[in-house]
């Protein structure tokens, strides 16, 4: 018989933005609960449902044990993956799609849809997320009879601004982002502008276009010659154009919400966007009890 696959491992930090996915879920079919609509979970980068929390002494650096793994099962702590918590809310969703790429987290999910058995409508999509994003605005979803919401959490820049606009045209779906500045797209900028082409390729289809590279460089000159080199600003100025890119798209973006890891280094933020006011005033609420970095647009409105 196989064994089961491990469950997947997580910072401490992934509490906080499990707890604001929880938080805003919970707001969301609260308020639709009693409307007409028929609604839609999508989760692009869904993991197995549970995974452990990083042992906060590993993650201080303190390295491999000396023997092995000899962490005690008994001790570990687990946390409810954002499956788990959409499954598990007081009013569910019409439909949930789970999308990952990984064959063992498709398994884990997979087990977790015969664990709710009839209770939910649970499909399972093995893939891209941009390609299972796709086949979910494929089905027969229209604004006059349903509402969505996606979670996109993406471990790196792997979420192409295609897919969100895709999301946004729609009129019917919210966003909670996982816009990963600091843990991923600011290392593929490399100080002189000299990105490889793969890279340069990959920010590209992050942002949807190459006019983040006038956020992030600057050309100056002497009397011998010119170079190129990165503004002082220029973190602040990308999130700037992701949350003005997504205002623009789906008509409203919350303020961002900063996650830190355990020695307080900044990693990524927590981004709501969609198409009604009430969403934002939502949102706004959830993810401002967290840090929270003001800057740009402000906007909102939920899935109705």
């Amino acid at each position: 018989m196989a064994q089961p696959p491990e469950p997947a491992e997580v910072g401490p930090w992934a509490r906080e933005k499990l707890e604001a996915l929880g938080a805003y879920l919970d707001f969301y079919t609260n308020v639709l609960k009693n409307e007409r609509w028929r609604t839609v979970y999508v989760d692009a980068f869904a993991g197995g449902g549970t995974a452990v929390v990083r042992n906060r002494r590993r993650e201080a650096g303190s390295g491999a044990p000396l023997f092995g793994e000899l962490a005690d099962p008994e001790q570990q702590e687990f946390v409810r993956g954002s499956p788990r918590i959409a499954l598990a809310l007081a009013n569910p969703f019409s439909t949930y799609v789970f999308i990952d790429a990984s064959g063992a987290r498709v398994s884990e999910l997979e087990a977790l849809k015969r664990e709710y058995g009839s209770t939910r409508n649970i499909h399972i999509r093995p893939g891209l997320a941009a390609d299972q994003i796709q086949w979910v605005l494929d089905r027969n979803i229209r604004r006059r009879t349903h509402r969505g919401f996606a979670f996109l959490d993406p471990f790196g820049a792997h979420i192409g601004w295609k897919s969100i606009q895709a999301l946004a045209d729609t009129r019917l779906f919210e966003v909670l982002i996982n816009f990963p500045l600091h843990m991923a797209i600011v290392r593929l900028m490399k100080n002189d502008g000299e990105i490889p082409e793969a890279w340069r390729a990959q920010i590209d289809q992050f942002f949807g276009g190459d006019q983040w590279v006038h956020d992030v460089y600057e050309q100056t000159s002497d009397l011998l010659e010119s170079s190129i080199r990165k503004r002082e600003d220029y973190m602040s100025r990308l999130l700037a154009r992701y949350r003005a890119q997504l205002k623009a798209a789906f008509g409203h973006v919350s303020e961002p919400r900063l996650i830190r890891n355990t020695r307080n280094a900044p990693l990524y933020y927590l981004l709501w966007s969609g198409p009604h006011k009430k969403g934002l005033e939502g949102a706004n609420y959830i993810l401002g009890m967290g840090e929270r970095l003001p800057s740009g647009p402000r906007g909102g409105r939920p899935m109705r």
